[in-house]
């Protein structure tokens, strides 16, 4: 038996809180349409009641002031014109000003004949007591005797046309309550299908099968931005997955040359017995393999905790490349002059960036390391740092065998050796990664390295490194 928590429950859906957010829409709508045309109604009708009282009270106020003094005439002509609206239900009352009457009708109810006069300083006048409306009118004889004169109606009929407008509108209100959670959830469905889509797409999707992308229908809506974002996120990862898969392909194929060629050499060895001299030659071929296997495995390593962290952690000091240069200058001077190669430096400003210092002097130590293992006797290598803009330029120029173009592009890639001459010079020093860690470890500070080479000519590395910023202090 499922748990609670795994029932599936429709309300808890998108789909399911749109349909109930529409529901709830429409029934408020419908509230407030009953509301609106019940006052209004009831505002029209009062409106027009009141307007044929009116017109009604002024027509037995006129026949009165035509045959006062007459009293009877007076009567018999407000019981003529209550007998023809007897129809409409009108009631008629007349009465002097101090409340005594003077006849009324035999529909005149008495809660209205027992109504005292009252705001006599108004002329005319519409007044309601309970379900009854009527319109009044002060007439005034030349004798100094007031009248007032009362023709009204009961509200019920009012009250029976706004009933029956009601009736009508919660007729509609209901069915069309009926209908809003059919309809809420028909446009939930629509409104959530590109959502399902995405979900059927990233339930396709395996961590090495990132081929799908999600769909993105070009209405350039919240959803076909989310797609958009999530697609590349995709690309990314796949492109991270696909990197990953080569470097391991590359790494096997690097460390397979040396480990066979260990493993050859101690077949032979062991195959027949050898002289001592035999043996340490054997040895020492052993150990510069396994020591060439020491340094792929360390800048593995390194690399593998670049990638893991990809932007810079240092103590926030400001380190100068002038310096680290000169520093490496000076060791790599002996080597330099050993191989009959010119090595200068020129640095005549501090030039300070944000960075690790061991990650730059690794970076510098490399680059000079390629520069002299790519120069031949009797060549030069330049070193210069300067500040440029608003960030520090390091460059390394040397004069050795170059690298072709078609190999520029690829001379970062991990485990990627350019043509046979440079090849050659590198022979059992390199594994191909010097270059991807040098760029590994600018980017982490925000750094940038680039390489112009001419075959035959020369290289020259150019490092481009962001100043500190104000909250950097100096180391």
């Amino acid at each position: 038996m499922p748990s609670p928590s795994s029932e599936w429950r429709p309300w808890r859906t998108l789909r399911g809180q749109l349909t109930l957010l529409n529901t709830a829409v429409v029934l408020l709508v419908i509230g407030a349409a009953v509301v609106i045309v019940r006052l209004g109604t009831r505002a029209v009708l009062e409106r027009e009641v009141d307007a044929m009282l009116r017109g009604g009270v002024r027509e037995v106020a006129a026949a009165l002031e035509d045959l006062y003094p007459d009293i009877e005439a007076v009567v018999a002509e407000m019981r003529r014109k209550a007998r023809s609206n007897d129809e409409r239900g009108w009631f008629m009352h007349l009465l002097t000003a101090e409340g005594v009457t003077v006849w009324k009708s035999d529909h005149c109810p008495d809660e209205v004949a027992m109504t005292p006069p009252t705001n006599l300083d108004r002329p005319e006048a519409v007044r309601q007591v309970g379900s009854y409306r009527w319109a009044r009118l002060t007439v005034a004889e030349p004798a100094q005797q007031v009248f007032l004169v009362r023709v009204g109606m009961s509200t019920d009929v009012l009250d029976e046309s706004i009933a029956a407008v009601l009736g009508l509108l919660l007729a509609a209100g209901g069915f069309l309550a009926l209908l809003a959670p059919l309809v809420g959830y028909v446009l939930a469905v629509r409104a959530t299908r590109p959502v399902s889509d995405i979900l059927r797409t990233a339930d396709r999707l395996e961590p090495k099968q990132l081929k799908d992308r999600l769909p993105v229908r070009g209405t350039s809506d919240e959803l076909d931005q989310l797609a958009s974002t999530i697609n590349r996120l995709l690309d990314q990862v796949a492109g991270e997955l696909e990197r990953q898969e080569q470097f391991v392909a590359d790494a096997a194929h690097e460390l397979r040359g040396p480990l066979t060629a260990v493993r050859s050499a101690l077949e032979v060895a062991l195959s027949q017995p050898r002289s001592a001299e035999r043996y340490r030659e054997t040895l020492n071929e052993v150990l510069d393999a396994t020591r060439y296997l020491a340094k792929v495995a360390n800048d593995l390593l390194l690399l593998a905790e670049r990638d893991g962290r990809r932007t810079l952690e240092s103590d926030g000091a400001a380190v100068d490349v002038a310096v680290i240069a000169g520093q490496a200058v000076s060791m790599f001077a002996g080597v330099a002059e050993d191989q009959g190669i010119d090595l200068s430096l020129s640095a005549s400003e501090p030039a300070r960036v944000r960075g690790e210092q061991a990650d730059l002097r690794r970076v510098v130590g490399n680059l000079l390391d390629n520069a002299i293992r790519f120069t031949p006797r009797g060549g030069s290598i330049m070193v210069r740092v300067g500040q440029q803009g608003d960030g520090v330029v390091f460059t390394v120029t040397d004069t050795g065998v170059g690298i072709a173009a078609a190999d520029l592009a690829r001379v970062f890639d991990r485990f990627y050796k350019a043509d046979a001459a440079r090849s050659h010079a590198a022979e059992g020093r390199s594994g191909g990664l010097g270059l991807a860690i040098c760029r590994s470890l600018l980017k982490a500070c925000g750094g940038v390295i680039s390489i112009d080479s001419c075959p035959g000519q020369g290289t020259t590395v150019t490092i481009r490194l962001p100043k500190p910023g104000p909250d950097v202090h100096h180391a």
